[in-house]
């Protein structure tokens, strides 16, 4: 039995492969092309809670019609600032899907951020308001951040940027990064409530909350609404009382209903968004209705995005070989 190896990338490894945002917002539309069309196997993500708010999920896929396929094994803790750790950590496999030989093995939190926030600017292309000009961000983190410069790529006629978080020193990194970014003026809000009913766009991206933010009533005609939560940071009047509302999988969506999200039930599906982008369905089909996207991160997208850095550290150099096996344990 020949020797068998694979690559493992660290976090440094991943960003020093130099993927472009640009190109991250490609792959990820390419991969939401392969689930509108059912050339995935995608399992709902199962995951396990060993502390209160936290989880950790597994996300395996298989993608047919690229052929890749892998699984990522992603933790989300917020109490790990205490502990001076990230909130988000995990690793990624790639495996060969010819002989299921594991290929690489990497960090996945960049990975994370910059696939949610392409696939809520992809969101955001389709659904939100001609000319739109004023984004309301709720946390400021890692996820609010990109996920801002991504809406801005996305939706290149954003002016203003109103910044809100409890976290003062979070909410002031941002400002300076978003400032250092350029394109558009960030600034704090006095309030969530200002600030959610001067906007065209409304992002939360805030950890786990005791009780919802933005109600219905708060929301412009024409708005566009992303949560990152799984529903939490927006009332249940909102999440039902919207015009349309977009999820990026369907089945995944329903099954985290099963465990605490959309408390006050599901609303309707409009559609998929992996529909509006092959053009089965529409997204943004006036300039009045209300839309709101509670898209809670696909596979599909996290392996497609890991093949093409894995593609570019070989091409670079980058990363470590293992072993991952030597020698034959059975024979004899």
């Amino acid at each position: 039995m020949k020797k068998v190896n694979l690559l493992y990338l660290s976090q440094e490894d991943v960003v020093g492969a130099g993927l472009g945002l640009g190109r991250v917002m490609e792959v990820v539309e390419e991969a939401l092309a392969s689930h509108g069309h059912s050339m995935v196997e995608m399992p709902p993500k199962p995951g396990i809670h060993p502390r209160q708010s936290s989880f950790i999920h597994a996300m395996p896929v298989w993608i047919k019609d690229k052929d890749l396929c892998g699984i990522k094994w992603v933790s989300g803790y917020p109490g790990n600032k205490s502990y001076d750790l990230p909130q988000i950590a995990g690793l990624l496999i790639l495996n060969n899907p010819e002989t299921g030989m594991p290929l690489c093995v990497m960090d996945c939190r960049w990975i994370t951020a910059v696939r949610t926030a392409a696939v809520t600017a992809i969101t955001a292309k389709h659904t939100a308001v001609r000319n739109a000009r004023t984004l309301t961000v709720i946390g400021t983190g890692v996820q609010g951040r990109f996920n801002s410069v991504m809406l801005k790529i996305a939706v290149p006629t954003l002016e203003t940027i109103l910044a809100y978080d409890l976290n003062e020193a979070s909410l002031q990194r941002y400002l300076k990064e978003m400032a250092d970014y350029g394109g558009a003026e960030a600034r704090a809000a006095a309030s969530i409530e200002a600030a959610v009913k001067n906007a065209d766009i409304v992002l939360t991206a805030t950890q786990r909350l005791d009780k919802p933010l933005i109600p219905l009533e708060w929301l412009k005609p024409g708005v566009c609404g992303f949560g990152l939560e799984a529903s939490r940071a927006w009332c249940g009047d909102a999440i039902l009382g919207v015009d349309k509302f977009i999820t990026d999988d369907w089945e995944q969506t329903k099954y985290f209903a099963q465990y605490g999200a959309f408390a006050d039930g599901l609303p309707k599906l409009h559609a998929e968004l992996s529909e509006i982008v092959i053009g089965k369905k529409p997204g943004r089909e006036n300039q009045q209705e209300r839309i709101l996207a509670i898209n809670l991160g696909m596979a599909v997208e996290d392996i497609a995005v890991a093949q093409e850095v894995y593609q570019r550290a070989i091409a670079s150099g980058k990363g470590t070989e293992l072993t991952l096996m030597g020698e034959d344990l059975s024979a004899g």
